[in-house]
C-alpha cells in the first residue's frame, strides 16, 4: 500500500523533481567550471607586465598642413622660427641647441628666439621697462611684435636700458626678420610657469596672457590670423621637479601651488588649446622625458641634458615629418 501511495505522489510532483533535478545539474556545472577557471588564472604569469603602461595615456596631436591659400614664399628651403624658454635657449648657437638639433635633422634655417628665464604667460598685463620685466618676452608680447608690428617694445627697451645685449639682439632680429619666409614655428617651455604659479585657465576671458593657457591661445591665435601659411607645433614641458626649502626634490605629479594644479594639469591645459586652435602638439610629458625617464635625462630639476634634447628632437620631427607629409 505504501509503495502506490510514493508512485501515486511522485506522478503528480513529476514536473517539480524534474525541474529541480536541474537546477541541481545546472548549479553542479556551474561550480566545476568556475573552479576549472580560478586554478588556470593563478597560473598566468604577469611578472613581465609594465603596469606603467596601463596609466599613461601620451597626447600627441599632429595636425597636417592646410593652408590652402596663395603660395607665400616660393623659397625651396624650409625655415623654423622657435619660441621658448630653457629647452631652446639652453647652448644658444651651438650643436648642443635644442633648436640647432631639429635644424639639423629636418636640414632647415634656424631662428632661435627663446629666452632662458622667460615663462609663457605674463605676470602683468602691462610690461613695467624701468625694472627689466622678464613679461617683455612673454610668448604673446613676442608675437605681437611681427604680426602687429609692436616695434614700441622694441624701442622703449633699447631707450630703457635695462636689458642685456643679447635680450635687445633677439628683440631686434625678431623685429627684423620677414615672416612670410617663415615654414614652422616651434614652441617649447618647461616647467618655469608652474613653479611661477602663472594661473592655468580663464574661464571668462580664455585668451588672458596673465593665464598659462590664455596666452597660448592669444598668440596661436594672432598668428593664424597674420601668416596663416605658417605651421605652428607646440612641444610641452617634460617631466620635471619641484624644489622644496631644504633642496631636496619633490614629484610635481604630486605638488600644487595656490591650487593651480599639478605640472600634468597645465600640460592638459597646453593641449586643450592645441587641439582648440589645430595646432600640433608633442607630448613630452608622457610621451619623452617622464617621471620615469627624468633622473636619466634631466640635469638638475628642469634643465635637460644633450641626451634629453636629442629624444626632444626626434620627437618634433615625428609632427615635422607629419607635416611634410600632406605639404603640396
Amino acid at each position: 500500500m505504501f509503495f502506490f501511495k510514493l508512485l501515486s505522489a511522485l506522478k503528480r510532483n513529476l514536473v517539480h523533481i524534474v525541474f529541480l533535478l536541474l537546477l541541481i545539474l545546472i548549479i553542479g556545472i556551474i561550480a566545476v567550471r568556475l573552479h576549472a577557471w580560478d586554478n588556470s588564472a593563478s597560473t598566468v604569469d604577469l611578472s613581465d607586465v609594465d603596469s606603467s603602461a596601463f596609466d599613461r595615456e601620451v597626447l600627441d596631436y599632429f595636425t597636417p598642413y592646410t593652408y590652402d591659400g596663395d603660395p607665400v614664399n616660393d623659397q625651396e628651403e624650409t625655415v623654423i622660427a622657435f619660441f621658448g624658454n630653457s629647452p631652446f635657449a639652453d647652448d644658444y648657437g651651438t650643436e648642443d641647441c635644442l633648436a640647432e638639433m631639429i635644424g639639423e635633422l629636418a636640414d632647415a634655417t634656424v631662428y632661435n628666439f627663446a629666452v632662458a628665464d622667460s615663462t609663457l604667460a605674463c605676470e602683468n598685463t602691462e610690461i613695467e621697462y624701468v625694472s627689466g620685466d622678464r613679461d617683455l618676452f612673454g610668448l604673446y608680447w613676442l608675437t605681437t611684435i611681427f604680426t602687429v608690428d609692436n616695434d614700441h617694445l622694441v624701442t622703449t627697451a633699447e631707450e630703457i636700458g635695462y636689458y642685456s645685449v643679447e635680450d635687445l639682439a633677439k628683440l631686434s632680429l625678431l623685429q627684423n626678420l620677414d615672416f612670410t619666409n617663415v615654414d614652422i614655428i616651434a614652441i617649447m617651455y618647461d616647467l618655469s610657469d608652474y613653479l611661477a604659479v602663472r594661473e592655468m585657465y580663464d574661464y571668462e576671458e580664455t585668451t588672458n596672457i596673465t593665464h598659462f593657457a590664455g596666452a597660448l591661445e592669444a598668440s596661436i591665435e594672432l598668428i593664424q590670423t597674420y601668416y596663416p601659411h605658417i605651421q605652428i607645433i607646440v612641444m610641452s614641458p617634460t617631466y620635471g621637479y619641484v624644489v622644496a626649502e631644504d633642496g631636496s626634490y619633490q614629484d610635481s605629479s604630486q605638488v600644487t601651488f595656490e591650487g593651480e594644479g599639478t605640472l600634468g594639469s597645465y600640460v592638459q591645459y597646453e593641449a586643450d588649446v592645441c587641439y582648440k586652435m589645430f595646432v600640433s602638439f608633442v607630448d613630452n610629458y608622457y610621451g619623452t622625458i617622464s617621471i620615469e625617464e627624468a633622473d636619466e635625462y634631466l640635469l638638475d630639476n628642469q634643465h635637460i641634458s644633450v641626451e634629453g634634447r636629442e629624444l626632444l628632437a626626434e620627437r618634433f620631427m615625428e609632427a615635422y615629418e607629419y607635416y611634410l607629409k600632406y605639404q603640396s
